[in-house]
């Protein structure tokens, strides 16, 4: 038991060599493959030929693996019109609602893959949970990561940054080093501060949230949900033209934020703006079906535009995703 204890410290903490990842080594072809995914599709690695090819091969009872899960989707977003393809692998599942869940939950949009025969498992030699593996367009192994240490975001970021022609090796170099402690560290420091700022607006307790959300921006410019949380914020306590702005420095961070773009949506149609409220709010629902509040600011720009009817459509949306998982009326759930 103790030995299971430090292998799992060792390897969220320390970031072990590629070469363990997988069997397979950089330059070697990357084994294609012919899979269903969750839904039902059809998907082999040959579809992405000319892609960047991120594959995370993950199991859904792993907290390591969930967190793999989000980066990916930090990955897909972040360059999403740049050629880089995010595809997720599991094993076949004892219980694929919970797989849907996960999945749900994480708001994932990329394919998820059954390797129902674990025929990728094998032929790539995964070794660990999760294991990343990034292929070049060439259809080539370009870098592999086992586990999820700490660094993993940075590491894997760096990587597609170098086979992008982004950065050149001195670069990816300076990325990866101990030199990158300092900036790390403002890293963490800011994300601190953010979950300081999360606390403080679950206490209502606004004016110290907006300071700590501040704060973690200063520590971290370009942390895109920082400026989201202070965006809401300056909402709530009716700073539209400064939360305006939030949400804008938030989206030339991360363009394809759903959240950024709720914000915003819902900062114009209070400045008036009714026809761009509508149109970003619904680029924002097209980017998360599941959000709530999206369907409710959509809802309340249709009625102000006195368009009755996708008023009601939205309202009923916002309220069908309060009440889809509740089974219990509230006097029995108590």
């Amino acid at each position: 038991m103790i030995l299971i204890v430090l292998f799992s410290f060792f390897l969220l903490f320390t970031p072990l060599s590629s070469s363990y990842a997988i069997n397979i080594q950089a330059g070697e072809d990357a084994p294609d493959f012919f899979l269903s995914s969750i839904n039902g599709d059809s998907i082999s690695l040959s579809d992405y030929k000319g892609k960047v090819v991120v594959l995370i091969y993950w199991r859904p009872d792993q907290k390591r693996s969930h967190t793999a899960l989000k980066d990916g989707n930090y990955f897909s977003h972040t360059f999403k019109n740049k050629g880089v393809q995010l595809v997720g692998i599991i094993a076949k599942p004892d219980n694929m609602d919970n797989v849907q869940k996960i999945i749900n939950d994480y708001k994932i949009d990329f394919p998820v893959l059954i390797d129902s025969e674990r025929n990728i498992y094998s032929e790539y030699g995964i070794r660990v949970y999760p294991s990343t593996i990034v292929v070049n367009r060439d259809g080539k192994v370009a870098f592999s990561i086992p586990g999820h240490a700490i660094n993993y975001k940075i590491t894997v970021e760096a990587h597609l940054k170098k086979i992008l022609g982004e950065i050149d090796d001195n670069e990816l170099k300076d990325i990866l080093s101990p030199r990158r402690k300092k900036i790390d560290k403002s890293h963490l420091k800011s994300e601190r501060m953010y979950n300081l700022a999360l606390k403080f607006t679950n206490s209502n307790l606004i004016d110290q949230a907006a300071d700590a959300a501040r704060q973690s921006i200063e520590m971290q410019p370009d942390n895109a949900n920082s400026h989201i949380l202070l965006g809401f914020l300056l909402l709530s306590q009716k700073e539209t033209d400064d939360a305006l702005e939030q949400f804008n420095r938030a989206l030339a961070i991360a363009p394809e934020s759903h959240d950024a773009k709720t914000g915003l949506g819902k900062s114009l149609l209070i400045k008036g703006d009714i026809d761009r409220a509508i149109e970003i709010l619904t680029e924002a629902s097209v980017a998360n079906p599941y959000s709530v509040i999206t369907y409710f600011e959509l809802g309340k720009a249709y009625e102000l535009k006195g368009e009755k009817d996708n008023s009601i459509e939205m309202y009923k949306k916002a309220l069908n995703r309060i009440t889809k998982n509740i089974i219990l009326p509230s006097s029995i759930r108590k």
